[in-house]
């Protein structure tokens, strides 16, 4: 055991795949990162989003959404409850909006009261799109 201590105090850094922890009822277990952020309640969308293209999400729940195109660079913040205004942060770059807008590059959110979430691209060209939400 003293030497397992040794090797495991020794490790150096870099990016896990795996990690190690207790279960509830005691057990050892070993998530994957991703198992991990979606028990904590972080999830990662990643998808293409043709030119003039709408995609119906489903139903996210209310929460914090990142919402990044890395075909462009540029990203938003927007929060949302649920209703279909949400508050939403792009860094003066104009290019997102929500569905109350509509007008913009990219639309973002829910178009009714409780209703599903969508993203829509406005541009005559696709995107790489990746969403986080963080689950409130």
């Amino acid at each position: 055991m003293a030497e397992q201590d040794i090797r495991e105090n020794a490790m150096s850094g870099g990016t896990p795949v795996r990690l190690r922890g207790l279960a509830a009822n005691g057990n050892s277990i070993s998530p994957t990162l991703e198992e991990v952020m979606n028990a904590i309640g972080i999830y990662t969308y990643g998808f293409v989003l043709n030119e003039g293209e709408e995609k119906d999400l489903g139903r996210m729940g209310n929460g914090i959404y990142a919402v990044m195109t890395t075909t462009r660079g540029n990203a938003a913040i927007y929060i949302c409850g649920s209703s279909s205004q949400c508050f939403v942060s792009d860094g003066e770059t104009n290019i997102f909006c929500d569905y109350t807008d509509g007008t913009k590059s990219i639309v973002f959110g829910r178009k009714e009261t409780n209703g599903n979430f969508f993203i829509k691209n406005n541009l005559s060209y696709g995107h790489n799109m990746v969403i986080k939400r963080i689950v409130i």
